[in-house]
């Protein structure tokens, strides 16, 4: 038997009937489990094995044989990482990456600068009067009292107004 076999925490017994018994070692106890989940079980240790240790370790180029093939100087040739973390490559290499947060510019650009233009798009989709009354109160400052004085109606009749084109102004927001 291999050492890694000796190792892991599961195995597959041949019984003298000719059927196999599933065993996974929890906490120190055996404990038999189905074809499925010993198979499911064995797939994701190997996977995590891999993960840990595959992936990370120092490899050597191997001849057929399995030893390691060495270089001029006699030390075994080292194969290249498979996994390499940005953090590597920047201290190994002195490779400079642009970084991935935005820039204030860019975050207005992508932000306000988009709200501010689609909110502009819909007012052009407005009426005049319509219009008239979102820039009155939203962006004059005007009162829903000031801004009806100065049309010569009532303050409950602005408010319904504002009301009417706010929901106009939502359906029309993308």
């Amino acid at each position: 038997m291999q050492n890694w076999r000796k190792l892991r925490n599961y195995r597959k017994q041949e019984n003298s009937d000719g059927t196999s018994t599933y065993i996974i070692i929890v906490d120190g106890a055996e404990i038999e489990v189905s074809n499925e989940v010993y198979t499911a079980y064995a797939a994701s240790e190997r996977k995590l094995e891999y993960i840990e240790r595959d992936l990370k370790r120092d490899r050597v180029l191997q001849d057929a044989e399995g030893r390691a093939i060495k270089d001029e100087n006699g030390l075994p040739i080292l194969l290249p990482e498979r996994e390499v973390s940005l953090d590597k490559l920047i201290n190994d290499r002195d490779m400079d990456f642009p970084s991935t947060e935005l820039s204030g510019e860019e975050a207005f650009f992508t932000s306000e600068y988009c709200e501010a233009t689609e909110l502009y798009r819909c007012l052009s989709l407005l009426a005049d009067d319509e219009r008239d009354l979102i820039e009155a109160l939203f962006f004059q400052g005007l009162t829903e009292a000031e801004y009806a004085s100065q049309l010569g109606v009532t303050q409950q009749n602005i408010n319904k107004r504002k009301q009417r084109v706010l929901k106009k102004i939502k359906k029309i927001w993308v």
